[in-house]
């Protein structure tokens, strides 16, 4: 006969991170529950090895509505959601792209990247299309825009936003600034996005970073009236074995009262700026700008 234990509270397990968004429609309406999001780009040994370009990794976990995101946000602070997109991520996302086109032009390939949770369903597919660009020297000369797009679901949704580099940014208060519009379906600009490589808006110094010397790449956020919102990351993820590579780890901020798909677009955003200042700054820490990078070098050479 069993015995009735009484004014004994059960002791439930912890639920594992991801889980907890398990309920969670596949799409993008999840990000309208969230504070924001951070995104880790996973190793690849076989590029750190031989040096040619591999498909990127990234993971997605979600920072929770309520938590306040400091500016600019440090490797300190972003620890935990580090660690969590390391071992227990949200979604996972890896390229499709083309062996030629990242060998030979790393800074233009196109590729389709689908965000899946834990049981394989399509959250979010980010398409960037193949735009070569021999004269690419950003901010001051480019021939064709970069762009790239984010849809609701799987491959084959329509884009919920699209965001471009904007050219034409040269000298911006003494130093290069790069421009990003992140827009509706129609073509309006819903964010605008801006990467300076000595300053920041937002407050703060963007010299160096992100590296063990200023480990927050500050990227400043404007609204459609040109109101300056929360900012968004680049985190240095700190002295360990990803701090020895070329790893992106973004904090992406969502803007208060934001819809999904507003937030899509800051997402698309971030991504475009990763695929292109980022894999610029990767590119030119390799050989010398050596496997057909191009462009003109940065102005400020980055090291994480």
């Amino acid at each position: 006969m069993g015995v009735a234990v009484t004014g004994v509270e059960p002791v439930l397990a912890p639920t594992p991170f991801g889980q907890q968004l398990a309920a969670v429609a596949p799409g993008n309406a999840f990000l309208s529950t969230l504070s924001g999001l951070y995104c880790r780009q996973h190793l690849e040994v076989l590029e750190l090895v031989t040096g040619c370009e591999g498909k990127n990794r990234y993971s997605f976990t979600p920072i929770d509505a309520g938590v306040v995101i400091p500016t600019p946000a440090t490797s300190s602070w972003s620890r935990e959601y580090r660690e969590k997109a390391k071992f227990n991520p949200f979604l996972k996302a890896k390229e499709e792209s083309e062996c030629f086109e990242r060998i030979c032009c790393p800074l233009f390939r196109g590729f389709e990247m689908t965000f899946k949770d834990g049981n394989g369903s399509d959250f979010l597919t980010v398409t960037r299309p193949f735009k070569c660009d021999p004269c690419y020297a950003p901010p001051c000369c480019t021939c064709n825009t970069q762009e790239l797009s984010i849809a609701a679901g799987g491959p084959g949704n329509p884009a919920v936003a699209t965001a471009k580099e904007v050219t034409g940014m040269c000298c911006t208060k003494g130093c290069f600034e790069r421009q990003f519009d992140a827009m509706d379906p129609s073509g309006n600009v819903l964010y605008t996005l801006k990467v300076n490589d000595c300053s920041s808006a937002s407050g703060g110094c963007n010299c160096c970073a992100p590296s063990l010397f200023n480990e927050s790449l500050t990227v400043d956020i404007y609204g459609p009236d040109g109101s300056l919102l929360s900012p968004s990351t680049f985190v240095w993820p700190g002295c360990n074995c990803g701090g020895l590579t070329d790893l992106s780890n973004m904090v992406i901020a969502f803007p208060e009262g934001a819809t999904a798909d507003q937030r899509s677009a800051l997402v698309a955003g971030m991504l475009l700026i990763e695929y292109t200042v980022m894999e610029t700054r990767r590119q030119n820490n390799k050989n010398n700008n050596g496997g057909g990078g191009g462009g003109a070098p940065q102005s400020v050479e980055m090291k994480r």
